[in-house]
Parts: C-alpha cells; sequence; structure tokens
C-alpha cells in the first residue's frame, strides 16, 4: 500500500461538495493540503475542520479560470509547503445549454475552468513529479464527460475533453511513477445539486462513495494499474425510482 503521509497536494474546487470531501480524506493520511477555490469564508472553513482534526491545511483563494491566479497558486504551494505531490482538480462549474441556444461567452467559461485550468495545473506540477518519479493526478470529471446526453452543451464538451486530457496524461507519464486518473461520477449529492427535490437528492451519490473510491486508487502498490477513466454510477436511477 501506498505512503500518502507528509506529501503535498493542491485541491481545487475545495470550499464544498467533492473537492472538500477529497481534501479531508487526504488531510487524514497525513498529506499537507493546499485547498484552492473562489471563496475565502468557505475555504478557511474546510481549513479549520481539517487543522481541528489534526491535520495540515492551507487556504489559498483561487480563480482557476484566472491564469496568473494558478501560476500564483502553484508558486505559493512549493514555497510554503514543498513540491506537489497530488493534484485534485476539482473545481468545475455545471453549464448545460443547448447548441443551438450557444452563448460563447459562458461557453469559454465553462470550458476555461472546466478543462483550461486543470490543463495548466497539469502542466505546472508535471515536470517536478517526472523527476521525482512520483506523482498523482485526479481529474474529476462526470458521467456526461463518458456519454452524450442532450442540452449539456459545454459542460459535456469541457468533461469529455478533460477525460481525455488524463488518459494523454497517463500515457506520457506512467513510465515515470505517475498516475492519473480520470473521476467520472454521475450525479452527487453536493451544493451544485441543490436544484433538485430532496426525493431525487436521496438517490445520488454521495460525496463518501466518491472520496472513498479516490482513497482507494491512491493507496493501490504501484504496480497496479487502473483507468485512467474510473465510471461511478449509483444502482439506483434517480429519474426513474
Amino acid at each position: 500500500m501506498v505512503e500518502l503521509a507528509a506529501s503535498v497536494a493542491i485541491v481545487t474546487g475545495a470550499s464544498s461538495g467533492i473537492g472538500q470531501g477529497l481534501a479531508e480524506m487526504l488531510a487524514r493520511h497525513g498529506v499537507r493540503v493546499a485547498l484552492a477555490a473562489r471563496r475565502r469564508t468557505a475555504l478557511e472553513r474546510v481549513a479549520a475542520r481539517i487543522t481541528d482534526a489534526g491535520g495540515s491545511a492551507v487556504s489559498v483563494p483561487t480563480d482557476v479560470a484566472d491564469d496568473a491566479q494558478l501560476h500564483g497558486l502553484v508558486d505559493r504551494v512549493e514555497r510554503e509547503l514543498g513540491a506537489v505531490d497530488i493534484l485534485v482538480n476539482a473545481a468545475g462549474v455545471s453549464d448545460g445549454q443547448p447548441l443551438h441556444e450557444l452563448d460563447i461567452d459562458r461557453w469559454d467559461h465553462a470550458l476555461g475552468v472546466n478543462l483550461r485550468g486543470p490543463a495548466l495545473l497539469c502542466a505546472r506540477v508535471l515536470p517536478a513529479m517526472r523527476e521525482r518519479r512520483r506523482g498523482f493526478v485526479v481529474n474529476i470529471c462526470s458521467e456526461a464527460g463518458v456519454f452524450v446526453y442532450p442540452g449539456m452543451g459545454a459542460y459535456a464538451v469541457s468533461k469529455h475533453a478533460l477525460r481525455v486530457l488524463t488518459d494523454l496524461l497517463q500515457e506520457e507519464n506512467q513510465t515515470l511513477g505517475i498516475k492519473a486518473w480520470a473521476v467520472c461520477p454521475g450525479m452527487v449529492d453536493t451544493p451544485m445539486s441543490e436544484g433538485h427535490s430532496d426525493a431525487v437528492r436521496q438517490r445520488f451519490l454521495s460525496v463518501e462513495d466518491v472520496t472513498d473510491v479516490v482513497e482507494g486508487l491512491l493507496l493501490q502498490r504501484a504496480n497496479v494499474k487502473l483507468g485512467p477513466q474510473i465510471l461511478i454510477r449509483t444502482m439506483q436511477d434517480p429519474w426513474n425510482p
């Protein structure tokens, strides 16, 4: 089993939902976690939860759609915590629209957050991972990045592209001891799903369903290859109970 203690991680989208769950899971394994998201107060709340539980976390307010802020995030983490061993790209925006109603500004924003930001962060941390011959990249994709659903627009395109980016990343780096996964869950009960009724949300996956899978991936021995696509679906159909 891989030992994660004393590793350094960046988790984007860490202020709530899957990102928060993954950050807290990593901290329980002794990982020093840098929490990145736009909402400073929410980030500080998550950091406090982690430190109160005996873990190590720093909050770095970051807009993943801003290249300069992403470079600043990595610079600060490397300066204060050390080289990044684990990158979790969990930040995302869900903005679906049919193509005949395309709003190009919304399209560009969704691809900026869901694809450009993760790609830039991967490019920043990979050289040091390759030099050390060790590293993990977890890209939170979606079931909508595996299958095609009408009306998903830029969200689906960005998640399909992020899945392919992860495949490319693994093919280019696995011989150097770097593992990468595109974790593709179905609907998850997070703040992003608050528009659905309680009856529907209770049939969604939980954050813990996703974090448990990622935890298992990270702890596999070095000679085990899984993925890069990891599809997680609920046994229940959320829409047709």
